[in-house]
């Protein structure tokens, strides 16, 4: 499973009973639990039960601002996609944050479920959409787009075909998008193309992966030029407080410490205390 030297910063959680639980872990739990609580629910109360956790822009915006993250809830109805989509959450969820780490993983998932549900209620606001929404295996797929970006080159056994990460990533993508496109899911398509690229730009704009080097290229100079201007900024402090302290200085040595006025002595004494502390590193 591990194809690279671990992030430093992966690592558990929490520890229970003496298991380690990584981030990876708890989401795929959380997404077990959520299936079993939605489905013995729906059998009390009724399929409703669905029409308070899918998405729906007006409901969004006035205080249930819980389905901007439930409306990926796998529904009962959709027992085979849940398992197939666990299996994918796994298995290359746990690459994805053994390489980019918990913290990187974490910005990473939070993106793959609120960017979509976002822009699917400014749509709603444009009066382009306002049914309920729920898709689960949006976000998965973009771990998994995720995975393909870090191993593009890595062989994937799936229905006993065996392809490249990258060569899956592609042939699903294409064929999902065509099953929308014949049904007309073009909110299921949407949240696809978008949960893909976030998945991959996820990566590129991190430092890993592969691809679109004019994109890490760019942020690498934009980088550079933030730093060079702190830099200058910096230079020019410490010019101008060196020419100060040489005037205080020269003060001193004309008319004695007696003439500095107070702004003078704090000045004097900022420039003492900084000097202790480069004696001390």
């Amino acid at each position: 499973m591990l194809y690279h030297e671990q992030s430093e910063d992966y690592r558990p959680l929490f520890w229970l009973g003496g298991r380690a639980f990584y981030v990876n872990t708890v989401i795929f739990a959380l997404h077990i639990i959520a299936f079993a609580t939605v489905a013995i629910a729906s059998g009390v109360m009724g399929p409703q039960i669905l029409s308070l956790l899918a998405l729906g822009n007006y409901e969004a915006v006035h205080g249930e601002v819980w389905r901007l993250l439930t409306y990926v809830i796998f529904p009962p109805q959709t027992a085979i996609t849940f398992i197939f989509a666990l299996g994918f959450l796994f298995y290359f969820g746990r690459g994805v944050e053994e390489h980019i780490g918990r913290k990187n993983y974490i910005k990473l998932f939070a993106a793959l479920v609120f960017i979509p549900s976002i822009l699917l209620c400014l749509l709603g606001f444009a009066g382009i959409w306002r049914e309920g929404y729920m898709g689960g295996y949006g976000s998965i797929f973009g771990v998994f787009i995720a995975f393909a970006t870090l191993y593009p080159g890595v062989e994937i056994n799936i229905w006993f075909v065996n392809l490249t990460a990258k060569g899956w990533a592609f042939a699903l993508l294409g064929v999902l998008s065509l099953m929308n496109f014949a049904f007309n899911q073009w909110l299921d398509l949407g949240a696809l193309w978008c949960d893909a690229a976030i998945g991959y730009l996820g990566m590129r704009l991190i430092g890993a992966g592969y691809g679109m080097t004019w994109l890490t290229d760019w942020i690498e100079n934009r980088q550079a030029a933030r730093l060079a201007r702190q830099r200058d900024i910096k230079v020019l402090k410490d010019a101008k407080a060196t020419e100060s302290i040489d005037e205080i200085l020269e003060k001193i040595s004309k008319h004695g410490v007696g003439s500095l006025d107070a702004r003078e002595r704090a000045a004097l004494e900022r420039a003492r205390t900084n000097l202790l502390k480069r004696d001390q590193h």
